[in-house]
């Protein structure tokens, strides 16, 4: 019998393409372009790339490169996202040198996918209920794990616009995420 692809995706493909959209939306509101890669980059642990098109503190371009993950888990535990990371990712992002800074960041999203995005009763107002979480993970030490490591987060990490142009400053005069 044939499998008949029921024009749905399956709901981690929804949360991967969500957590995309979502990070497009902090981009293009900081002023940024932010660019998917390709499944080759993708497959080497790169999923998305910000950059800026422009100059700040005299770097053109200033540019980061994202591993994107979203979850609906409860892993919020004394104001840090308690994420489970597989090795081979994590072992990525903590390479101590990159040529473009790699960060991880994290979408969280409701459990029932008809809550992640809701009309209002305002034309101009639809809700987006998620929010992203970032860490820099350079530099840290390898582990001994085989499946995954999981990564804390701190709550004071969330990521907006205005963050995010406070990251890119800080790319742009080479100092540490």
């Amino acid at each position: 019998m044939t499998n008949i692809y029921n024009g749905e995706l399956d709901l981690n493909s929804c949360k991967e393409e969500f957590s995309y959209s979502y990070i497009y939306s902090v981009s293009s509101t900081a002023g940024y372009v932010c660019q998917r890669k390709d499944r080759g980059m993708d497959n080497a642990g790169i999923d998305l790339s910000i950059e800026v098109p422009g100059e700040i503190s005299a770097c053109l371009h200033p540019k980061l490169d994202a591993q994107v993950k979203c979850t609906s888990a409860d892993c919020i535990v004394d104001d840090y996202i308690h994420f489970k990371l597989k090795v081979k990712n994590y072992n990525v992002l903590i390479h101590p040198r990159p040529i473009v800074p790699q960060l991880l960041i994290i979408v969280l999203v409701p459990s029932n996918i008809n809550e992640w995005i809701k009309n209002t009763s305002n034309p101009y107002l639809t809700e987006v209920r998620a929010s992203s979480y970032w860490i820099s993970l350079k530099g840290l030490p390898s582990t001994t794990n085989i499946d995954s490591i999981t990564i804390n987060i701190p709550l004071r990490n969330r990521l907006s616009s205005e963050v995010l142009k406070e990251i890119m400053r800080q790319i742009a005069e080479d100092k540490k995420l």
